[in-house]
């Protein structure tokens, strides 16, 4: 067996391994969306690295480059994300071998940290490997049509979400639209930049995102149908912060939906923002 370096050739096989071992989920494997996320994402290239035999690609984990911005410092991180064993292989370690040789391939090259969110079956394995448990990311609700969310949840199905057929939200002019600081001053945040919200938002393959702009602050949205109903998610707010509850209440009177949900934008409390003007 070899471990090695992945390389563009290797991305069809990688998407092949991910889906024999893992299936399809929310977000469907194909090779557009591995060159998305691990090739073109700003902050840098993947660093990946496959366990190979008799030139076979058995396993595979990926990290993806991510920078933060503490208060005024400049933070170079990974997140661990893809990992998958051919079925006929799992069991072995390579999973771990594969995660602590990439972890310290990255400690050598100057990251300051490593994250990830974990699900239910692979947590156990990341704290045996020494990460440490931090917490979970708030989520903040605010219901718009209550009834329909019973409904949704106890009687009928939610009826399919039709994309929205207006342009006055559309991402790319909103975009061009703001001219306001990307950085926040105070706590932990994303490097933002125009470079990241293109890619983040505007060249995501599968994922609709709307944008909210003046020329000072920002607000980018999706709206995501689910077993309560039809949820406008809030994904990003850049700007001046006293701008941003009249935004918020344009969209919850101009948007259908049945509710609204914003989660670890810790600076913008949702109740607050909403209780004044509806």
């Amino acid at each position: 067996m070899k471990i090695r370096p992945a390389i563009e050739n290797d991305i069809p096989s990688i998407v092949e391994l991910l889906k024999s071992s893992l299936g399809e989920s929310l977000m469907p494997k194909s090779e557009a969306y591995w060159r998305w996320k691990h090739i073109d994402n700003p902050f840098g290239t993947s660093p990946v690295l496959v366990a190979e035999r008799e030139h076979k690609i058995i396993a595979v984990r990926a990290f993806m480059r991510w920078d933060w911005q503490y208060n005024s410092s400049q933070i170079k991180a990974i997140r661990a994300v893809d990992t998958a064993t051919h079925p006929d292989f799992q069991g072995q370690g390579l999973f771990k071998k594969l995660t602590l040789t990439l972890l310290e391939q990255c400690k050598n090259d100057g990251i300051d940290i490593i994250f990830n969110t974990p699900n239910s079956k692979s947590k156990p394995g990341y704290l045996k490997m020494g990460w440490q448990e931090v917490g979970k990311l708030p989520i903040q609700l605010r219901l718009k049509r209550p009834f329909s969310v019973l409904k949704n949840k106890f009687i009928t199905k939610p009826t399919v979400f039709v994309e929205l057929e207006t342009d006055a939200f559309d991402l790319q002019v909103a975009l061009d639209k703001f001219d306001g600081s990307f950085h926040s001053s105070q706590g932990w945040n994303t490097s933002h930049s125009k470079d990241y919200l293109v890619w983040r938002y505007v060249n995501l393959p599968m994922i609709k995102y709307y944008g909210y702009a003046t020329k000072d602050s920002l607000v980018i949205f999706r709206l995501k149908q689910g077993e309560l109903g039809l949820e406008l998610r809030l994904c990003d707010c850049l700007g001046f912060f006293d701008q941003f509850g009249s935004m918020i209440r344009d969209l919850y009177k101009k948007v259908d939906f049945d509710y609204m949900s914003l989660s670890g934008l810790g600076a913008v409390k949702l109740s607050g923002l909403l209780s004044k003007g509806l």
